[in-house]
């Protein structure tokens, strides 16, 4: 079997089509999302507002019960190819799956200039996190939060980064993050990598900024987790398809930014589609 982290050898794909229209996209998007009602979506966006920054997700794993199943079912609605050890090809960023895990969630794996320096960082803040290792990958550290959530770090400097083309059909469009207490998160991440927080459209929900791909953050969660958003070029056959596959899915909704759904998978994983 493969390491489950190999994907992370190929690093980002090239921006395409076009670098400065991605980049307008994916900012709009962001702004449209993490913003009050009545915010100014006129408003110029530069480029440099999507540049990467410390704690970008560099790589991402779907935890769940059954990764068989699971292959299955993503691949029916989404159009996934699972390829040896249960790694999606030709997704940015990279991604994979991994099994036999009771409660479904997105493990992140995160960019950081200087593990060794995050890390410490992690530990000042009241996390946990193991000795880096050295991988065909790079350096990577095991991490959990302040509130049991488990992540890593990866080195892998912003020199080598470039900025993520904005999500193709299957791809992370954006993350949700639940947690039981929103201002333990802040004030963690903010420490960690750096990250601001503005208020959303929900109660104790949070646009995270300086974070690729976009994140929101809602507190009052029973337990730490992270559903994800899959960009899809047709919401409602992307709907039919999970009904179709064992999954529920709520009608496509219209909003500021686009057209979603909020899904649920054959093993009670939450997720959403969206079409922007």
């Amino acid at each position: 079997m493969s390491e489950p982290l190999d994907a992370l050898r190929s690093g980002y794909r090239p921006v395409a089509p076009d670098a400065a229209f991605a980049a307008r996209l994916r900012a709009r998007l962001e702004f449209a999302v993490l913003n009050p009602s009545g915010a100014n979506m006129t408003k110029p966006v530069t480029i440099e507002q999507i540049q990467p920054h410390d704690g970008d997700v560099a790589y991402s794993s779907l935890w769940l019960p059954d990764v068989a199943r699971a292959s299955a079912f993503y691949t029916a609605v989404l159009g996934w190819r699972v390829e040896t050890g249960h790694q999606i090809a030709g997704v940015t960023p990279p991604m994979g799956m991994r099994g036999d895990v009771a409660d479904g969630t997105l493990f992140l794996c995160h960019a950081v200039d200087d593990v060794h320096a995050a890390l410490a960082r992690v530990r000042a803040a009241g996390g946990f996190g193991d000795e880096p290792t050295q991988q065909p990958y790079g350096v990577i550290a095991d991490c959990v939060d302040n509130q049991g959530m488990r992540f890593a770090l990866l080195d892998a400097p912003l020199a080598s980064r470039s900025p993520l083309p904005s999500a193709g059909a299957g791809e992370l469009l954006y993350l949700t993050v639940g947690v039981p207490d929103s201002s333990l998160y802040r004030d963690f991440y903010g420490a960690v990598f750096g990250w601001t927080f503005t208020p959303g459209r929900v109660d104790d929900g949070w646009g995270v900024t300086g974070i690729r791909p976009m994140t929101g953050l809602r507190g009052g969660a029973p337990r730490p987790e992270i559903a994800p958003m899959y960009g899809v070029a047709d919401i409602a056959a992307a709907v039919a398809a999970v009904r179709a596959a064992g999954g529920t899915a709520t009608e496509p909704e219209e909003m500021p930014y686009g057209t979603t759904s909020d899904c649920v998978d054959d093993q009670g994983m939450r997720f959403y589609l969206g079409q922007v």
